[in-house]
């Protein structure tokens, strides 16, 4: 019955007695809050000059966080309530501008009003939007993931971007989940931007490590394409936390092959990728006199324009090469010898039945496993070694189907190879005697063409290599000792054998060991080696004397000449080291590396650049130094192959660009599970505005 009474009052005109509209008795109140549980937690609003009831109590308007729970789309803001449905849907009511009845009936007037109802399913709807664009977002990220796998799986392998939408086909037809037709790309030019952005992937993670690597080397190298453009591959030797590295940075074409031009070029390709002058430590190249002329060479210029510290670097296997082929020059009947491998392999590779014939007599003397003729190259640094393996291998079975060739047709040429040549004493003697030989020499070029070869491998390789040609000279090599055995009365596996003369071999013999140790020794003269060898004596801890006394006297000649290239100023440039703290820190730091175990260069670079950097950090710049000048200039050769390999005859008409970023990426040899993709198609969809993306 009050609450009825309370409720009519609440209509009655304030001359009356009663209360204004959207106040409540102090009955109502309390009932409300014996209905809402707790009392109120919060109170939005106190009517200024609130009028007292009849019972003599004040009328507040509260806010009930409770009602919250029930109306979950209501906020409370300013003294005002809101609808979130409907400012979403940007309704036009109460609660969109505020409401400041706070009263619950006044929720469910809301609740239950059309405006709200409408807000509600626009919102729903709106909802189920989102839901199915963030879905399809999903599954178009993921479908371009999957074709950007593809483009970097064709990229490693060299496959041709119009075989892109058939690997398509075929994986749909596999039924790879992430490829339908409304996300896939199909376009050539859709398969250029994606290399693009593949490649831009790698080239920005790859200038990350260049500049945090505080110096760094270049290595170059000039060739021709196969459209006879003229190409500067160039490449950077750097290092991370003390472990080297070498990174593509691009193949460009360039109008001449002149100094100069080379010169500019990679002061535009270095400045282009922000490398500071100051940083350039190495040069590594073929040893070309238009990379290392001591007057007008690319590295010349370089130094004295712009790179004070530079240091030129002859590949040492190119220096290897080239100390073998002076060797061959030399001695007459070795440059002979090289041109009836290759008359030899000329005969039998213009005629498939001459090589059938030779096949079937090698099956009929059960010799499986020999290998196949191989023509000498002056390009290629190991293919002679590989000829003389073959010739060996085959010397008995060619000499017999010569002699066949010889009896069934006249063949003069058979004839001439036969008599004249192979079957004289002295060929297969010098065949036993190369193998030796160039197994020693092709040994120390193998060295050099590894990755990790740094330079303190050079003296040491070089070292081993004379050792072995002296221990040649003082008694035959394994290969020559098992022909001498077999070798019986003028008679070699039962081949009778044309103007025997053991002495004048012997003669030959020792002139051309003779010729390629002067060749070795000419191409790596140790005064030559300067500036590397004495960073090795200072910072290799392997090299250091056990005795401390020894140990206090040890490298300061080298250290002196270190000093002077690195300390003093060159130019604008400021040194690189502080030569009266490295002179005074020399013996600490030796003594630190000497406790440490003795640990090779390498390793005693890792150590002076991780953990010792800041006790010496003269010799930490060294390390540093030391690490990224290149020794040889192998990565660029394997660069050319790679562009062989992509620029073929048959894809001739590929761009520069094109090319340039099908390089990066094979040489980067980034697996497919690994790749940052997430960056690669952020930069795809950024090219271009694109329908399915």
């Amino acid at each position: 019955m009050s609450r009825q009474l309370s409720v009519t009052g609440f209509f009655k005109k304030p001359s009356s007695g009663g209360l204004e509209r959207g106040e409540k008795r102090g009955s109502d109140v309390l009932e409300d809050n014996e209905e809402g549980g707790p009392a109120v937690t919060a109170v939005l609003s106190a009517a200024p000059g609130a009028k007292a009831t009849s019972s003599g109590k004040e009328v507040r308007r509260e806010y009930r966080v409770q009602w919250e729970r029930e109306f979950t789309w209501l906020r409370a803001e300013g003294g005002k309530m809101f609808c979130d449905i409907c400012r979403r849907a940007k309704a036009n009511n109460g609660f969109v501008k505020g409401c400041t009845t706070i009263q619950k009936s006044a929720l469910n007037d809301h609740k239950s009003s059309h405006s709200h109802i409408e807000s509600c399913a626009v919102v729903n709807q709106s909802v189920q939007m989102e839901k199915h664009v963030e879905k399809s977002q999903v599954a178009c990220n993921e479908a371009l993931k999957t074709q950007l796998k593809v483009v970097l799986h064709m990229a490693n392998t060299s496959t041709p971007s119009h075989q892109y939408p058939k690997l398509i086909q075929l994986l749909q037809s596999a039924g790879c989940p992430n490829l339908n037709t409304a996300h896939t790309y199909t376009h050539h030019d859709t398969v250029y931007q994606m290399e693009e952005a593949i490649a831009a992937t790698i080239t920005s993670a790859i200038d990350d490590r260049i500049a945090s690597s505080r110096y760094v080397g270049v290595i170059v190298d000039e060739t021709t394409n196969i459209t006879v453009e003229k190409m500067l591959i160039t490449y950077l030797s750097l290092q991370q936390n003390g472990e080297p590295e070498t990174v593509f940075m691009g193949n460009y074409a360039i109008p001449s092959g002149t100094a100069e031009c080379i010169a500019a070029k990679i002061k535009d390709v270095l400045s282009g990728r922000g490398v500071a002058m100051s940083r350039v430590v190495g040069l590594g190249s073929d040893g070309a006199n238009v990379m290392v002329g001591r007057k007008n060479g690319v590295a010349q210029q370089l130094r004295q324009n712009d790179y004070p510290y530079l240091v030129n670097i002859h590949c040492g296997a190119h220096r290897t090469a080239l100390a073998a082929r002076d060797a061959s020059k030399a001695v007459r009947e070795i440059d002979a010898y090289v041109t009836t491998v290759n008359n030899t392999y000329t005969y039998y590779k213009n005629s498939p039945i001459r090589t059938h014939r030779l096949k079937e007599l090698q099956k009929e003397m059960d010799e499986h496993d020999l290998l196949s003729l191989k023509q000498p190259s002056a390009t290629r640094w190991l293919s002679l070694e590989r000829a003389v393996k073959g010739m060996r291998a085959n010397w008995v079975a060619l000499v017999l189907e010569l002699e066949e060739e010889e009896a069934a047709r006249d063949c003069p040429v058979a004839k001439g190879l036969r008599r004249q040549q192979l079957q004289k004493s002295t060929f297969p003697a010098l065949t036993h005697l190369l193998t030796d030989v160039l197994s020693v020499v092709n040994r120390m070029n193998l060295t050099f063409q590894k990755e990790d070869v740094n330079i303190s491998s050079i003296q040491p390789v070089v070292n081993m290599t004379l050792a072995s040609l002296d221990d040649l000279i003082s008694e035959p090599g394994v290969a020559e000792r098992k022909f001498n055995e077999a070798s019986q009365d003028g008679r070699f596996c039962g081949i009778t054998l044309t103007q025997p003369d053991a002495q004048a071999f012997s003669k030959l013999r020792s002139q051309y060991l003779a010729e390629i140790t002067k060749s070795v020794k000419k191409r790596f003269p140790e005064e030559h080696l300067g500036i590397i060898a004495d960073l090795d004596t200072v910072l290799n801890a392997s090299r250091y004397p056990t005795a401390d006394s020894a140990l206090k006297t040890h490298g300061l000649e080298a250290l002196e000449r270190v000093c002077d290239q690195y300390g003093s100023p060159r130019g604008a440039a400021a040194p690189l080291v502080e030569n009266d703290r490295m002179q005074r820190d020399f013996l600490p730091m030796k003594r630190v590396l000497a406790g440490s175990g003795n640990p090779s260069f390498r390793g005693s670079c890792r150590l002076l650049i991780t953990s010792l950097g800041e006790m010496f950090p003269d010799f930490r710049a060294l390390a540093e130094v030391a690490l990224v000048i290149p020794v040889s200039s192998v990565a660029a050769e394997r660069g050319f192959s790679l562009q062989n390999k992509i620029k073929t005859a048959t894809r001739s008409r590929l761009s520069e660009a094109k090319a340039q970023h099908l390089m990066s990426i094979a040489s980067a040899a980034e697996s497919i599970d690994t790749f940052d993709y997430t960056q690669a198609s952020a930069l795809f969809k950024s090219m271009r505005p694109r329908r399915k993306v």
